[in-house]
């Protein structure tokens, strides 16, 4: 590497990429990429069939090459894409062709997506000023304990069990059981009052909760904290991994196999999947009535709902704002406002008390949290006859101490004398 700063022509040559290739490699989520990307393909492939030609990849550049020449064009065909969605938006509700108004900014974010990553601009605040108004946005819920019961009961797959519980117990998306590893997944502990991650060869702790760092390798890469519940159950899991498999997993390993015959990792569409035939199978979820187009409670995002739900209602400790700046952190938030990742930095291991005063709610199964109760009172005892232990050593030395200056002090009157 050069010493200087001084710019080369070679430093500034840009090597061409298709338009596509740009707009994939600005979207580091796989589950976004697909959205995306299908949303992107309606657009060219679909809104532009009389106006591009060839194939995807080729209307991507096509379209970007367009936006180049002639700005104006490019975004009157944005405009007119716009209206014919805000038609639909018109639509009655029982109508196969009606759109939610507020999936219409969805619709847009891609195309400018394309053109950020390509380099070119628009007037965009012409364009979102022509949007819909979001007068019907859905109004879901999150499940309930009970209805996560019935969907642990109804389940014959211990992996799916452990997504249930990691994903109500977390706050978790379903996008974070992409490329999810052995690696990423790993016990927390508790030693008197201290927490650790890793252990000396002599130590002997309680597992208290686990950590999973969600979107490793990505800008959103966070580590979500996820219940004891859901700890036993991976714990029961990997043994039948092990038994499979005919052999330990190491830390590049898949954390979910989608099948063993022909190892294959569970991706966030088969977790979706998985979790709505357990919503039918369990009678949790029955058939649209006519003119509803969603059920109240989203198969996957159910999850993430009912664990927010908790985090907010549960009594804190400490002040209600740093409470609700924790929660968004283990959410993978920045936190209530852009400035709290700056100004209110925090290690895992400082999240931990928060996320345990919310934890006996975030158990699912009576069982477990009956147990964590009763650990938490066998601990507390423990800690407290540690403390009495403590405070009889030191009382113990002061009166040695009281008897050593005692004696000194006879010692120095016969001296004196």
């Amino acid at each position: 590497m050069r010493n200087d700063i001084r710019l080369s022509i070679q430093d500034i040559q840009v090597k061409q990429e298709n338009a596509l290739d740009l707009f994939s490699s600005g979207i580091k989520s796989r589950e976004t990429k697909k959205i995306m990307e299908r949303n992107l393909r309606r657009f060219l492939v679909e809104a532009c069939a009389d106006l591009l030609q060839s194939d995807f990849r080729q209307r991507a550049q096509q379209f970007v090459n367009l936006a180049r020449e002639d700005q104006e064009k490019a975004t009157q065909i944005i405009l007119a894409y716009v209206r014919r969605l805000k038609e639909r938006t018109l639509l009655e509700k029982t109508d196969r062709f009606y759109l939610n108004p507020s999936t219409v900014p969805n619709k847009i974010k891609p195309i400018k997506k394309l053109l950020d990553m390509n380099g070119l601009g628009l007037g965009w605040k012409r364009i979102y000023a022509t949007y819909p108004e979001p007068d019907n946005i859905h109004q879901g819920r999150g499940y309930t304990r009970e209805e996560i019961k019935k969907m642990l009961e109804h389940s014959s797959k211990i992996d799916t069990e452990f997504v249930i519980l990691a994903s109500s117990s977390g706050g978790l998306r379903v996008g974070a059981w992409e490329n999810q590893t052995w690696g990423n997944i790993f016990p927390i502990y508790k030693i008197g009052r201290e927490y650790k991650i890793e252990l000396k060869n002599d130590e002997k702790a309680l597992v208290v909760c686990a950590g999973m760092i969600i979107y490793r390798g990505t800008p959103e890469e966070y580590v979500a904290l996820i219940s004891t519940e859901a700890w036993n159950k991976l714990e029961e899991y990997r043994k039948l991994w092990v038994k499979k498999m005919k052999r330990l997993p190491i830390e590049s390993d898949p954390l979910i196999l989608e099948r063993f015959s022909k190892p294959k990792p569970l991706s966030s569409t088969a977790v979706r999947r998985r979790i709505e035939d357990l919503l039918v199978k369990s009678g949790s979820r029955t058939p649209l009535t006519e003119g509803r187009r969603r059920h109240s409670v989203p198969a996957t995002h159910g999850f993430r709902r009912y664990w927010n739900k908790i985090m907010m209602n549960v009594q804190r400790k400490r002040g209600t704002l740093s409470a609700l700046v924790i929660k968004e952190r283990l959410m993978g938030h920045d936190g209530l406002v852009k400035t709290d990742k700056n100004y209110f930095w925090t290690d895992i291991l400082d999240l931990i008390p928060d996320y345990l005063e919310a934890l006996p709610e975030l158990m699912i199964s009576d069982e477990a949290r009956l147990q964590k109760e009763l650990g938490d009172e066998k601990l507390e005892r423990g800690l407290l006859a540690q403390a009495n232990a403590e405070k009889e050593t030191a009382l113990q030395r002061l009166k040695e101490l009281e008897a050593k200056v005692e004696r000194m002090a006879k010692y120095q009157i016969n001296q004196s004398s």
